[in-house]
């Protein structure tokens, strides 16, 4: 099969591809529903949607997912998608954990944690500083709680490889959640679903149709010539 062939149906493929992924969010946007970050259960994360509302506990970050753009070998570009976990307290209830015996603390009944996914430089440094907010705050070098991350994006499912879900758990075991049924099914990631998306789909769409047309179009052709061909 001739390159050009292969390069034609990839296009088709990733075009497909991006359309499929990409109506999930123009779904999502079309809505018009927002789940409160700040309000929801732990059952709201078991469905994609978009995502607003304030962090205020940051209990870490546990992995980094990179990506390389390269040229003739040459890396030309990094990106960075950081995986933190979080807690869904309220300042309120983080002031009474503060005041109280640690022995005779219990969480709310509505306690639960979730992952969430940063790979803008303005959430990775806002979730970065309420991790070190709260390290300044405990060690007794300020005597004021780090204030809240405000958060939009949408609820997503995790990365499924060994390595990350590794990652995790060695995470979760060093943070003492014995408990696996305190994490939430579904992430949080920072990518909000918006008008963009309706492009993507159109994008998506423009790649697909073209690389068809440039597959169907040459063998519609190469037959026409075909039957004009004449003998004399």
């Amino acid at each position: 099969m001739k390159k050009s062939i292969v390069y034609k149906i990839l296009a088709v493929v990733l075009g497909i591809a991006i359309v499929v992924v990409g109506m999930k969010d123009v779904k999502m946007y079309l809505s018009g529903k927002v789940l409160n970050l700040n309000t929801a259960t732990k059952d709201d994360f078991k469905k994609e949607c978009i995502v607003e509302g304030d962090i205020n506990y940051v209990v870490g970050n546990f992995a980094i997912y990179e990506e390389k753009d390269k040229t003739l070998g040459i890396t030309t570009s990094k990106r960075k998608t950081k995986y933190y976990l979080v807690e869904n307290l309220s300042m309120d209830e983080l002031k009474r954990i503060m005041e109280s015996d640690a022995e005779d603390y219990t969480y709310p009944d509505n306690y639960f944690a979730y992952v969430v996914s940063a790979s803008s430089d303005e959430m990775k440094d806002a979730l970065d500083a309420n991790i070190q907010g709260w390290m300044d705050y405990y060690d007794n070098k300020t005597d004021k709680m780090p204030e809240p991350v405000h958060f939009e994006g949408k609820l997503w499912r995790e990365p499924t490889e060994s390595k990350y879900k590794n990652y995790k758990q060695q995470a979760l075991d060093k943070w003492g959640f014995d408990d696996n049924d305190e994490i939430a099914e579904l992430k949080a990631m920072d990518n909000r679903p918006g008008k963009s998306s309706i492009l993507v789909i159109v994008l998506g769409a423009l790649l697909a149709l073209g690389g068809l047309a440039f597959i169907i179009v040459p063998l519609v052709l190469g037959r026409t010539k075909k039957t004009d061909v004449e003998y004399y």
